[in-house]
């Protein structure tokens, strides 16, 4: 038999989901069912939560605790990149393949750094600066007017200046 369910414990579900949109309960049922959440209740939630973040692939937060559910957005690198971008929502089932072929300044790109930073690897700043820089490539966005690639050597070479905090 297993053990009770202890309503005061505080459990924490990563669910990937498409802001703006209801999650496949299919998706959902497996992870919250056994806590005795509906998987409806909780897809609906997770739409409202995450309707700035629509048409974008994002990671959702769920702290369960009491049987009720707090939605949060744990944002990844790409995810804000394209947000930085300011591109319509698109709608998904229509439009596929999407270049993203806007420009950004090394200052978006510094703020989305200080935002990714408790989630980076690296020791300093300019380490996660390198790291998004390296997302920005591969999502295709140009950093002022120069490819991310040409602004990761300038930041080795010492020519653009990354603050430290």
């Amino acid at each position: 038999m297993p053990p009770k369910f202890d309503p005061n414990a505080i459990h924490e579900i990563f669910v990937r989901a498409v802001g703006g949109e209801v999650p496949a309960t299919a998706s959902l049922a497996p992870k919250i069912g056994p806590m005795g959440l509906s998987p409806k209740k909780i897809g609906d939630d997770i739409a409202k939560g995450t309707t700035d973040w629509k048409g974008l692939k994002i990671t959702v937060k769920l702290t369960i605790q009491n049987r009720q559910a707090k939605v949060s957005v744990v944002p990844s690198a790409a995810a804000l990149i394209i947000k930085a971008l300011k591109e319509p929502p698109r709608d998904r089932k229509k439009v596929k393949n999407v270049k993203h072929s806007g420009n950004l300044t090394l200052e978006d790109i510094i703020n989305i750094a200080r935002q990714m930073k408790h989630r980076s690897m690296a020791k300093s700043l300019a380490g996660t600066v390198k790291e998004i820089l390296g997302t920005a490539q591969s999502v295709g966005c140009t950093i002022e007017k120069s490819h991310p690639h040409t602004v990761i050597e300038n930041i080795d070479a010492g020519e653009v200046e990354i603050p430290d905090e």
